[in-house]
C-alpha cells in the first residue's frame, strides 16, 4: 500500500460543523444542570450521554477515527458499550438505595 493511498483531507467545512456541534452540546449540557436540577439521576444521565457523544465525535472527526482500520472502530465500540453497561449499573445501583 502507498503512502497516496492512505492521505486524506478534511475540509474546513467539516472541522467547523463538527466544532459548532460540540459548542450545542456543551450549551445542552449547562442547560440540563442549570434548568434539570430537580430531575437529579435523569439529568447525570443525560449530561453523560451527551459528554459520550462529545468524546465520540472528538475521536471519529477530530482523531481521524473514520479513515482508521476497522480494528479501531471496533475497540472504540467495545469501550463505548461496556461505558454504557457500567453507567447503567451504577444508576440502577443509585436508584434501588
Amino acid at each position: 500500500m502507498s503512502d497516496k493511498e492512505n492521505i486524506h483531507i478534511s475540509s474546513y467545512k467539516e472541522h467547523v460543523s463538527t466544532w459548532l456541534a460540540l459548542i450545542l452540546l456543551t450549551f445542552m449540557t449547562v442547560f440540563v444542570s442549570v434548568f434539570g436540577a430537580e430531575l437529579r439521576t435523569l439529568s447525570v444521565a443525560t449530561a453523560m450521554i451527551i459528554a459520550t457523544v462529545k468524546a465520540t465525535a472528538v475521536g471519529y472527526y477530530f482523531m481521524h477515527l473514520k479513515y482508521d482500520p476497522k480494528i479501531y472502530k471496533i475497540m472504540m465500540a467495545t469501550v463505548l458499550g461496556l461505558f454504557v453497561f457500567f453507567m447503567l449499573m451504577i444508576t440502577l445501583d443509585y436508584i434501588t438505595r
